[in-house]
């Protein structure tokens, strides 16, 4: 194998691919990344035998082939070269040969037969979706994905479509986030899907504002393909809890609250937790809220701010850094916090005009001692 392309265009490349390559890999082969060239262009692959990542780049391919080589090292070594074409060949025993004007690199690779096969969908016809709509969905959701391996079909995002609208679910059990898309939306496909975490991470920082995104979704993989990009996944197997059962439907009391004065409020307090007592209590009443924090051993917090809300006094209690991930991503200037009673589940929504909620977060009070 023998190509010529500019330093710049690779390194990109590496760097995209790079991420879903696992440190801590008991298989030395899935830190390397497989490059093949053919026909004018090579592929880069990596993997973590769950996540696929692959990127095209054209380029000028003196022989045709394939190599391996550490996504690390190759990264490092990239980003410390001079802006210029670079040659980049593979000798015997899987030596690679990189050359940058009078710079010149061997490295000690391992073999193509080694890395793992690509991940195939065979017959399934794609969904496609712009990738901004897509973005902003996961972006919106992907925070309330649950970390906790122990809750295995908890740590991906629950994708479903049923009757023209998308409904993207994420929860770790103490909240849930909760988008619905009907816009763009082709009716007549319906299913339902868990995709791993990892992935919807990935998309997240790899979507871009421009274009769309083919999305193939078959019964125990899916893949994404937008750009020169491709991204495949095993899904997650598993039930997923029932959202719609969730979401509280009877809550009588709402108020009306500037998102950014809610926010600045709420950080405000969080400077006053710590890990042992990190909750602040929310007290309501006519034309008011009241925020306070009593955490022993540091001291005491208390901001009233003017809210539209007309209904029975209540207090109720969350954690802040919970709220904090809501607020970061409700894009109105206007935000509702929905309660019925202390120990009742609040929602947090964005207000909307049109009586439509198509973004929904809810979120497990603490209970007040």
């Amino acid at each position: 194998m023998k190509i010529i392309i500019p330093k710049q265009d690779l390194l990109d490349a590496v760097n995209k691919v790079k991420s879903v390559v696992s440190a801590k890999s008991a298989l030395p082969i899935l830190s390397h990344i497989l490059i093949e060239a053919e026909k004018g262009c090579i592929r880069l692959f990596t993997t973590d035998l769950k996540v696929s990542l692959e990127c095209s780049v054209d380029c000028e391919v003196k022989k045709s082939g394939s190599l391996t080589v550490s996504s690390q090292r190759l990264a490092s070594i990239l980003s410390e070269l001079p802006d210029a074409d670079i040659t980049i060949e593979l000798g015997e025993s899987n030596v690679i040969r990189i050359e940058c004007g009078k710079i010149h690199t061997r490295l000690f690779s391992m073999s193509p037969d080694e890395f793992p096969p690509a991940r195939q969908l065979e017959d399934v016809e794609p969904i496609v979706l712009p990738q901004k709509l897509l973005r902003e969905i996961f972006d919106k959701t992907s925070f309330a994905i649950c970390t906790d391996q122990a809750r295995y079909n908890l740590t991906g995002l629950l994708v479903e479509l049923k009757n023209g609208v998308l409904t993207a679910v994420a929860t770790d059990g103490r909240r849930m986030s909760l988008y619905k898309e009907s816009e763009g939306i082709i009716d007549g496909v319906n299913l339902k899907v868990i995709i791993p975490g990892k992935l919807i991470q990935e998309l997240t920082r790899l979507l871009g504002d421009e274009g769309d995104v083919n999305v193939y979704l078959g019964e125990n993989q899916a893949a994404f393909q937008f750009d020169a990009l491709r991204l495949t996944t095993a899904l997650i197997e598993g039930s997923f809890p029932n959202y719609e059962m969730v979401v509280p439907q009877k809550h009588d009391k709402q108020a009306k609250v500037s998102t950014a004065k809610f926010m600045e409020a709420v950080r405000r307090t969080r400077t006053m937790t710590n890990e042992k007592f990190n909750s602040v209590r929310f007290k309501l009443e006519s034309g008011m809220a009241k925020l306070s924090v009593v955490t022993p051993e540091v001291g005491e917090y208390e901001e009233e701010f003017p809210v539209d809300y007309k209904g029975d006094p209540i207090e109720i209690a969350f954690n802040p850094d919970f709220l904090l991930d809501i607020l970061k991503h409700i894009d109105t200037e206007t935000c509702c916090l929905v309660l019925k009673d202390a120990m009742s589940p609040g929602i947090v929504k964005p207000a909307a005009e049109s009586g439509v909620d198509k973004y929904i977060n809810v979120v497990m009070p603490i209970r007040i001692s």
